[in-house]
């Protein structure tokens, strides 16, 4: 038991000094990068080292430069589409779970209604019909990603209101708010707090295949996904400019699972 506790804390550890240090250099790099965008057509396919950290594409753009602007706006976009998710669902779950009957019916048969599709294909389909762009990507990946959060919420919501002392504050005359922030809201948060690091690492994978797939920014602005899909051809001439994004990629989502695996197994427990 000891041994299994002290393996999820490294778990925790190992995630955050991972994500410490690919949020250091997204925060930093461009600062210490060329414009992501320039192109010179003179340093084509150049190998990591001088005068590129990583090398240059095919069209002369620093692989550095575009790394660091990619990651910040793959993650930025990633915290605002949980953010979102997080607030509408637990919003919507809460408002189940105090107002029942109708308004909890309606509410989780749309639940069962978002979740019967695949969410990355309900957020393509969205996407597509949109237009594209990255409002269309963040409101795609919002509107198939609340529901988790919103039966957690309605689920805790419920038996946290069966308990004793919210029934006697319920009638001793307290608000519905002071006892939705006082005693719901405080138990759903620690739930939230274990769903959020993998719906952060899920929604990177999902931004980053959509931006594979054309749907996102628009070229030439840098995004992980899109930066794989446009050095593929050159994967043998210059393996490096698919390596190292799908690397961050990789070490991104992999850091998310491993802060949030440990801490829901500390909830369930």
């Amino acid at each position: 038991m000891e041994t299994q506790k002290k393996n999820e804390q490294w778990q925790v550890i190992s995630g955050l000094l991972i994500l410490s240090i690919i949020g250091l250099f997204v925060v930093i790099g461009p600062f210490l990068t060329p414009d992501p965008c320039r192109q010179n057509l003179t340093q084509v396919f150049t190998q990591p080292g001088t005068p590129y950290l990583l090398g240059a594409d095919h069209l002369g753009r620093s692989v550095a430069a575009r790394l660091a602007g990619g990651g910040m706006n793959t993650l930025s976009f990633s915290l605002l589409c949980v953010a979102g998710s997080v607030l509408s669902g637990v919003g919507l779950g809460l408002a189940a779970a105090w107002c029942g009957g109708l308004t909890d019916t309606l509410i989780m048969r749309l639940v069962d209604i978002t979740m019967a599709f695949p969410g990355i294909i309900l957020a393509l389909l969205i996407a597509g019909v949109v237009g594209g762009g990255p409002v269309a990507v963040i409101i795609a990946l919002m509107l198939t990603g609340w529901p988790e959060y919103c039966r957690i919420s309605r689920a805790v919501g419920l038996n946290t209101m069966s308990r004793p002392y919210v029934e006697a504050g319920v009638l001793a005359g307290f608000s519905g708010f002071f006892i939705l922030r006082k005693y719901i809201i405080a138990e759903v948060l620690p739930q939230i707090t274990v769903l959020a690091p993998l719906g952060l690492g899920r929604t990177v994978l999902n931004i980053s295949s959509l931006g594979f797939l054309g749907i996102g920014l628009a070229p030439p602005e840098p995004e992980w996904g899109a930066m794989i899909a446009e050095s593929l051809p050159y994967l043998r001439q210059s393996p490096h400019l698919v390596l190292v994004p799908a690397t961050a990629l990789s070490l991104t989502v992999f850091a998310f699972f491993l802060i949030g695996r440990p801490l829901g197994r500390r909830v369930r427990k």
